[in-house]
């Protein structure tokens, strides 16, 4: 690899997000590790998103911003990530998100480069709300054997928490939701999983008035990919049989 470039690239998506992306980008700045891009995907804002990128871009050179000429949705925005990267480990931060702690990076890429076996690492992650207030948390399986014996129940990642290894894999424009998942899935078939026991990474829940149908919809797609990945991962009937409950209570 050339010296001058990075050895991770992170990728962080926005639409609309100018309320929230300047403290995600704040939260990878003050990352001790410093062999980094930020490609900042902007899907087509039509709020201040891109300037408030573009002001950190300008005090840094290691940020930035590639505005998409039109809306390409959060899958075709991440592939356009994937083929910009350059570096050889991928990391994932929403805009919404943030880092926690500014050791996450180095301690990530510290477990890649001494665990050549395994394809992907997160963390423990922190769910706060639209004021950043932590009201939650996610806890993850952190061995690759208890991770795969959960998968297919429960993703075992939070994408902002991510760092991969850069393979030909990307997100599958035909999965309309739940990408992340399906990638992940994917992955996991390339090498060992694992998640850090720290929690690094703090994950934002705004508030959502989802129907009765976007419900039944998530579950279907979850149930398409439970029966896409069904030969590689254990519990598939026990995961089969509780998305098609979740359809079912969708309707409820």
């Amino acid at each position: 690899m050339n010296a001058n470039t990075p050895l991770v690239s992170i990728m962080m998506t926005s639409y609309n997000r100018a309320g929230y992306i300047g403290e995600a980008i704040e939260s990878v700045l003050m990352q001790t590790y410093q062999n980094w891009e930020l490609l900042v995907l902007d899907d087509a804002s039509t709020d201040d998103t891109v300037s408030i990128a573009q002001g950190f871009a300008e005090q840094d050179a290691r940020v930035r911003v590639l505005p998409a000429p039109q809306n390409l949705g959060i899958t075709g925005n991440r592939n356009r990530g994937f083929a910009l990267a350059r570096g050889e480990y991928i990391a994932v931060l929403d805009s919404d998100d943030m880092w926690s702690s500014s050791e996450k990076l180095a301690k990530q890429v510290a477990f890649l480069e001494s665990n050549p076996e395994h394809i992907l690492v997160g963390t423990q992650v922190d769910v706060i709300d639209g004021f950043s207030n932590t009201i939650g948390s996610f806890a993850y399986e952190t061995e690759d054997a208890a991770i795969r014996a959960k998968l297919l129940l429960r993703n075992q990642f939070t994408h902002s928490a991510i760092l991969m290894r850069k393979t030909a894999e990307i997100y599958n424009p035909a999965v309309p939701i739940w990408e992340d998942y399906d990638l992940i899935l994917r992955l996991g078939t390339l090498g060992k999983l694992a998640n850090l026991p720290e929690q690094m990474t703090q994950y934002r829940k705004h508030a959502s008035n989802i129907s009765k149908e976007k419900r039944a919809q998530h579950a279907r797609v979850h149930l398409d990919i439970i029966w896409a990945h069904k030969d590689a991962y254990p519990h598939y009937s026990l995961a089969w049989m509780k998305a098609q409950l979740r359809i079912l209570r969708a309707y409820v």
